[in-house]
């Protein structure tokens, strides 16, 4: 008997869909750093809905693409594959939501700020339709999130902020995604999946994940430095040493990773409260 689809079950399908804790991750990031950085009010509400939607449409974009490919690894946890919701409804809430998206974008932002933000979203979707499984997979990565503080800044007050913000940005972004992709590292290698994690192999992956995070966090450390914040230079320093310490000495194949993320995350709260500094 074909299984009955509520109208609850569609709606948890599209959820899943839209990779939700990565969504909440960069719309929450993304909001407390405007925050930081003077956006307020209704301004600020109407930036956070520009970027959740995006994201939304990044997700739900990515799980469209790969529903092909998802059928054939049986995943039945993804909602294409159990059935509950349509590569072409996912599609179609993709490219609505793109669409609001861009149109929220140029509203609070104005033309130049919120065509970055839309630059930004395609970058995004670039990675999932075309580079995710190539070489190339870190540079949407690295213009996305790159775009971000350009985007925040060009439409609070039409200037473009801090260079180092964006450098910053856009190497925590691509250790990250290092990071993620060699979780699936021996996976992707069985299947012939091709990447820069699988042409690098685990041990040169790693190192140039440590290599990035180090650098976006000297780059931290010297603005913290700069703006008399020793406490905040001082907690990055022992932070990413006691990852590196932590993550290379356990035996744990998973203690790298959350080494790895910690640092990120240490860094990107740096990053958020910079304005502060």
């Amino acid at each position: 008997m074909a299984q009955m689809i509520t109208s609850g079950m569609r709606l948890r399908g599209f959820i899943t869909a839209s990779h939700a804790l990565p969504t909440i991750a960069v719309t929450s990031v993304m909001t407390v750093f405007a925050w930081s950085i003077g956006w307020r009010g209704a301004s600020l509400a109407l930036v956070a809905l520009a970027i959740l939607v995006g994201q939304l449409s990044v997700g739900w974009s990515n799980d469209a693409f790969d529903a092909s490919n998802d059928a054939r690894a049986e995943r039945s946890e993804k909602p294409t594959v159990a059935g509950v919701v349509s590569s072409r409804a996912l599609w179609a809430a993709a490219w609505a939501a793109l669409l609001v998206s861009s149109v929220l974008s140029w509203v609070v932002a104005g033309f130049t700020g919120g065509s970055i933000h839309v630059f930004a979203l395609s970058m995004a979707w670039l990675y999932n339709v075309a580079l995710s499984r190539t070489v190339w997979s870190w540079l949407p990565y690295a213009l996305a999130f790159g775009a971000m503080p350009l985007f925040l800044h060009m439409g609070l007050d039409g200037t473009t902020g801090p260079w180092w913000m964006v450098a910053a940005f856009a190497l925590v972004a691509v250790s990250g995604h290092l990071a993620n992709a060699m979780r699936d590292l021996e996976s992707d290698r069985s299947h012939g999946v091709d990447g820069l994690v699988v042409r690098l192999g685990a041990r040169w992956s790693t190192l140039l994940c440590w290599v990035l995070l180090g650098v976006a966090t000297g780059i931290l450390v010297a603005v913290a430095t700069a703006n008399a914040a020793p406490w905040t230079a001082g907690l990055l320093v022992v932070g990413f040493l006691a990852a590196v310490l932590l993550g290379s000495r356990s035996a744990r194949p998973s203690a790298m990773f959350l080494a790895l993320v910690g640092v990120a995350v240490l860094d990107v709260v740096a990053l958020t409260l910079s304005p502060a500094m």
